[in-house]
């Protein structure tokens, strides 16, 4: 089997096209930590992984598991799992929506909503910034460009980035 593409001493990184998925999953967690460290040190206690279910319900307002399983793709038994540690955390809760009050709906405590409009204010577009700034590799091999967003990480971490750029728009 030759599949080897260079002489990294990583794996993951040697095996290439093979090993992709677990790339971007390894690449993700290690976005997601950076993130998750600075809404830790804001006194949030909200993990990267749930904002993309708060943006939605602020987005759309209160949603059936289903139709927040289809909004942001991810199952409905994952989506269920999130809700469930979302609403014991005080951030999602029960609504009712239209005129049938069976269906079970999800919409954000006043608490999210404080929270979504703090994180809005300058952390979501700081993020943006500094993701969008790993990304802008001119190289059009999605390795290569995988290569560059990890030296980037490595040479600045995404939180860094981040408050960087936060500075930047605070002027």
């Amino acid at each position: 089997m030759d599949i080897a593409i260079e002489s990294s001493p990583d794996l993951i990184t040697r095996l290439g096209y093979l090993c992709l998925g677990s790339r971007l999953k390894r690449l993700g967690e290690r976005m997601q930590s950076g993130v998750a460290q600075l809404l830790l040190a804001r006194g949030h206690d909200v993990q990267p992984a749930q904002l993309t279910m708060l943006w939605a319900l602020e987005e759309a307002g209160p949603l059936t598991i289903g139709a927040l399983s289809e909004r942001i793709g991810v199952s409905q038994p994952g989506v269920s799992r999130a809700i469930a540690a979302l609403e014991a955390e005080g951030l999602v809760g029960r609504a009712t929506a239209g005129r049938d009050k069976r269906q079970r709906c999800y919409a954000l405590t006043d608490t999210a909503q404080v929270l979504m409009a703090d994180l809005a204010e300058g952390f979501f577009p700081a993020v943006d910034t500094a993701v969008a700034q790993l990304c802008a590799a001119e190289e059009t091999d999605l390795l290569k460009h995988l290569g560059a967003i990890e030296d980037g990480l490595a040479a600045e971490p995404l939180e860094a980035r981040i408050i960087r750029a936060e500075q930047a728009r605070n002027g």
